[in-house]
C-alpha cells in the first residue's frame, strides 16, 4: 500500500499508478502550483481541496479526450461540470460548488498563463461568470456565440461597485481561499466612520513623506501590501493596538468558529525579514531570518535556486500548530539585492534597534518590529530600490543624552502636566503612544531639577510644540494653535520650549522620544 502522507504524495501518486494516458495537465504543472499556493500561505486543507478540484478536472479531461486545455470553448467548461456532477459522487449540482470550481480553475490557469504554458484564458472565464454569475447556476449550449457569453461578461463587470476602502480582487492571494471571508468582515468593519482618520494615518505612514500613490489607484499589489501593514502592523490612535486585535476585541463574538480559529492564528503572524539559505528537498527551503539569524522551513517556491539565493523576503510567518511548521500568509515582498547589501540592511536596522533601546529599555527584535515594522520596509525600499548609502544616523546612537536620577530621588511630577497632555495631544491628531512618549519627556524633563509650574497648560503646550518638531518637521504643531486651543501666551510656550530643548538636550529625530512618523520621516531625511 502506498503510504500518502500529503498532498504531493497525491499527485504523485495518481500520475504514476492511476493515470494511464498522456494528460493534458502535467504532473509537474500541478505540482508546481501547489508549491507556489503553500509558498503563498495557503494551508494543507487548502491545498488538499485545489488538487481535488484540479483531479475532477483531469480526470474529465481524460474522459473527453481533451489535449489542449486552452483551447476549449465555455461550452465545452460546461459539458465538463455536467459531466462531473453525474460522475463525481460528492460533486453538489449547486452554485456554491461549481463557482469554487471555476475560482480553483482560474487561479491554476493565471499560474500556468504565468509560466507561458497556455496562452488563452477568456472561454474558462466567461463560463465562470455565465455559469455562477448570477443567483441560480445556469449551463451552456453547444454552439452559443462567443459574442452573446461576452456581452454577459461586459455586462457584470459594469456592474462591479467600489469600497470606500479598496479591497483587492484576488483576496485568496492574501491568506488563502480559507480566510477570504473574514477579509470581507475585516473590510466592513473598518469602513466605519470611527476609522477614517486611522486609515488616512496609515496610507500616509506607508507611503512616507513623499506621499506617491501608484498610478493606478486600484492597484492590487500597492492595496495587497496596504492592508499587510494596516491590519498587522499598525497601531490605532486611540489606544495603540494593532486593528487585527481590535477586531478581535469588538468582532468574535459573532464569527463562526471556524473563523474565530482562522483570525487567531492571524494573530500569531510575526513580522520577519528572511532570506533562503538552502533547499532541504523539493518541498521545501531552509531560511534565515535576518535579524535574529533564527532557522526555519518553508515550502519550496519552486523558484530558479540561483535566483532565490540572491532575494531577500519580508512579510508575515505564523507557526501553524497542528503542523508545527512555519508558512507564510499575507503579502510576501520580495526584493533582488547582493550579499553586501544584505549586510547594510541588517546594520541599519540594527542602529534602529538601538535607537529604540534608548526609549525603551531590554527592547527585543520582537519589540522592534512590533512597533516599527513599517520603519523597516521602508529601509529596505530605499536602500535597495533607491540605491541610498544608508538611511539611519550614526551620531543620534552615538549621543550622550543627560539621564534623569533614579525613581528613588525622583521629585513628585505635576500630574496636571501629565493629564493635560493625555487630553490635548489627540485632538491634535496624536496617537495614544504620541501622548505616552510625550508624557516621558515631560517626566524626564521634570526629574532633571525643579519646575515652577504656575500653569501647567503653559507647560503642556511647550512639551507637545517640542515633540511635534523634534518628530514632525514641517508638520509641527504651530504655536499659535496650541496658545489658542489651551489657552495660554504664545510667549510662553516658547519661553518653556526652549528650557525642555536645553535641559534635555533635545535635537531632531531624537530616539529617546521618537514616534513611528518620525522614525519614518528620518530614513528620508538627507541631512
Amino acid at each position: 500500500m502506498t503510504n500518502i502522507k500529503n498532498v504531493y504524495d497525491e499527485v504523485r501518486v495518481f500520475f504514476n499508478e492511476e493515470s494511464e494516458w498522456d494528460s493534458a495537465i502535467k504532473r509537474e504543472w500541478i505540482e508546481g502550483f501547489l508549491r507556489q499556493k503553500a509558498w503563498q500561505g495557503a494551508t494543507d486543507d487548502t491545498l488538499r481541496d485545489a488538487w481535488r478540484n484540479l483531479h475532477m478536472f483531469v480526470l474529465y479531461l481524460a474522459y473527453s479526450g481533451e489535449t489542449v486545455v486552452d483551447e476549449m470553448t465555455a461550452s465545452e467548461y460546461s459539458l465538463a461540470v455536467e459531466w462531473m456532477i453525474v460522475q463525481i459522487e460528492d460533486f453538489k449540482p449547486n452554485i456554491k460548488t461549481v463557482r469554487h470550481l471555476f475560482d480553483v480553475l482560474q487561479e491554476f490557469y493565471s499560474y500556468l498563463a504565468a509560466k507561458k504554458l497556455i496562452a488563452e484564458t477568456t472561454e474558462l472565464q466567461q463560463a465562470a461568470e455565465f455559469m455562477t454569475g448570477g443567483k441560480r447556476l445556469k449551463f451552456i449550449e453547444a454552439g452559443t456565440e462567443e459574442e452573446e457569453l461576452q456581452g454577459l461578461f461586459d455586462e457584470g463587470e459594469a456592474s462591479s461597485t467600489k469600497t470606500l476602502l479598496t479591497m483587492p480582487k484576488d483576496l485568496g492571494r492574501i491568506v488563502g481561499e480559507a480566510v477570504e471571508r473574514l477579509m470581507l468582515k475585516f473590510s466592513a468593519y473598518f469602513q466605519q466612520e470611527n476609522f477614517v482618520d486611522d486609515f488616512d494615518r496609515a496610507l500616509m505612514l506607508y507611503l512616507g513623506p513623499l506621499g506617491q500613490m501608484p498610478e493606478d489607484e486600484n492597484d492590487d499589489e500597492f492595496w495587497l501590501g496596504f492592508w499587510d501593514y494596516f491590519l498587522f502592523d499598525y497601531h490605532l490612535l486611540s489606544n495603540d493596538r494593532t486593528p487585527l486585535v481590535q477586531f478581535n476585541m469588538d468582532y468574535s463574538d459573532r464569527l463562526s468558529a471556524e473563523e474565530r480559529k482562522i483570525l487567531q492564528e492571524l494573530m500569531g503572524a510575526k513580522f520577519t525579514v528572511f532570506y533562503v539559505e538552502s533547499v532541504i528537498n523539493q518541498d521545501w527551503v531552509e531560511c534565515i531570518n535576518l535579524l535574529t539569524e533564527e532557522k526555519f522551513r518553508l515550502p519550496n517556491p519552486n523558484y530558479d535556486y540561483k535566483l532565490v539565493k540572491k532575494l531577500l523576503f519580508y512579510g508575515h510567518v505564523f507557526l501553524q500548530q497542528e503542523e508545527k511548521e512555519l508558512v507564510m500568509i499575507n503579502f510576501i515582498t520580495s526584493v533582488e539585492i547582493s550579499n553586501n547589501l544584505r549586510r547594510r540592511i541588517k546594520e541599519e536596522i540594527i542602529r534602529q534597534k538601538a535607537m529604540l533601546e534608548l526609549q525603551q529599555s531590554g527592547t527585543t527584535w520582537s519589540d522592534f518590529v512590533q512597533r516599527h515594522a513599517n520603519a523597516v520596509r521602508h529601509t529596505i525600499d530605499l536602500l535597495a530600490t533607491w540605491a541610498r548609502v544608508n538611511v539611519t544616523s550614526y551620531a543620534q546612537v552615538e549621543r550622550k543624552f543627560p539621564q534623569p536620577p533614579s525613581d528613588g530621588n525622583a521629585i513628585i511630577i505635576n500630574s496636571e502636566v501629565t493629564e493635560l497632555i493625555g487630553r490635548f495631544m489627540p485632538q491634535f491628531g496624536y496617537s495614544r503612544h504620541d501622548a505616552v512618549l510625550a508624557q516621558k519627556m515631560w517626566q524626564d524633563f521634570a526629574h532633571m531639577g525643579t519646575v515652577n509650574v504656575r500653569k501647567p497648560a503653559a507647560w503642556a503646550s511647550a512639551v507637545i510644540f517640542s515633540y511635534s518638531q523634534i518628530n514632525s518637521g514641517e508638520s509641527e504643531v504651530p504655536a499659535e494653535t496650541l496658545a489658542e486651543e489651551m489657552a495660554v501666551s504664545k510667549s510662553s510656550i516658547s519661553v518653556n520650549r526652549a528650557k525642555i530643548f536645553e535641559v534635555l538636550k533635545l535635537e531632531r529625530y531624537d530616539p529617546r522620544y521618537l514616534s513611528e512618523e518620525g522614525m519614518v520621516a528620518l530614513l528620508y531625511d538627507l541631512q
